[in-house]
């Protein structure tokens, strides 16, 4: 019996040695996972923000335009019709003040 125990013995220490170093190898893999991860949401994370930034900036850009082409086009208007123009422009703040008087 002793010989079975001697036998036994180193083994189960190699044994137990290789249970602890596959523990280490797990929670390093585990470790790497968890940065890879992060990294990757991050770096996804930023390419959708870089994304809605240029889409906002196309956005004001269009906005800018249109509203710059409809500055210009009510201009020409006023200048071209000044009487009309005024008469409208008295007509609409009358209307909202006795919107807001209310």
């Amino acid at each position: 019996m002793s010989d079975f125990q001697a036998e036994t013995g180193p083994e189960a220490k190699r044994v137990a040695d290789d249970v602890a170093a596959l523990k280490q190898d797990m929670a390093s893999l585990i470790k790497q996972m968890k940065d890879y991860a992060v990294r990757e949401a991050n770096r996804l994370s930023q390419d959708t923000a870089d994304k809605i930034s240029g889409r906002a900036s196309d956005l004001y850009g269009t906005v800018s335009d249109t509203s710059k082409r409809s500055a210009d086009a009510i201009t020409a208007r006023v200048e071209e019709q000044p009487i009309s123009s005024l008469l409208i422009a008295f007509a609409a703040g009358f209307i909202f003040s006795k919107i807001l008087t209310r």
